[in-house]
C-alpha cells in the first residue's frame, strides 16, 4: 500500500512540474500571477556601526530618556560621560542601599547591564561599561546569596 502511495505522490509531483513549466512559458507563476524571481543580497547597512546604532538602541527602549542616564554622543570628538565606576557607587545607582526583594534585586540589575552593555556602547566607551557591568554582576551576585541565606 505504501509503494501505491509514493507512486500516487511521485506522479502527482510530475503534473505539477509539468504544469509549472507550461505555465513559465506564459510569464505567469502557478498561481496565474507573476513569476518573480529577484536575487537578494543582504550586507551591512549604511552607517550600522556600533557609533551609529547607539542613538537607535536608545530610541526603541521603554524607558525615557531622562532616567537612562546619557544619550549618545553628538560627535566623536566629545569626552565620554563621568560614570560612576566604584563598587560603592554602582551598589546606589542599583539601589542597593535598602532592602530590596529577589525580583526587585533582578530587574534593577536587568535594567543596569540593558543601559550599560558594552555592546550598546561607542567604541570609545566599551571598557569603561564592561567593567561597571563587570561590578555590577559581582554586587549581583553578592546580593542574591545574602536574599538566599535570609530565607
Amino acid at each position: 500500500m505504501s509503494n501505491r502511495r509514493n507512486d500516487e505522490f511521485q506522479r502527482a509531483l510530475d503534473e505539477a512540474r509539468r504544469q509549472d513549466r507550461a505555465l513559465g512559458d506564459e510569464g505567469s507563476g502557478p498561481a496565474g500571477g507573476p513569476r518573480v524571481r529577484a536575487r537578494l543580497e543582504f550586507g551591512p547597512a549604511p552607517g550600522s556601526g556600533g557609533e551609529a546604532r547607539f542613538g537607535l538602541a536608545l530610541e526603541w527602549t521603554d524607558e525615557p530618556a531622562d532616567r537612562l542616564g546619557r544619550q549618545a554622543p553628538a560627535s566623536t570628538d566629545e569626552a565620554p560621560p563621568n560614570l560612576a565606576d566604584t563598587p560603592a557607587e554602582i551598589a546606589a545607582e542599583l539601589g542597593l542601599a535598602g532592602p530590596v526583594t529577589p525580583d526587585q534585586l533582578a530587574s534593577r540589575w536587568r535594567n543596569f547591564v540593558w543601559r550599560n552593555h558594552p555592546d550598546r556602547q561607542p567604541a570609545r566607551e566599551r571598557d569603561h561599561a564592561g567593567a561597571r557591568v563587570a561590578i555590577a554582576n559581582a554586587l549581583y551576585d553578592r546580593a542574591r546569596r545574602e536574599l538566599a541565606k535570609r530565607r
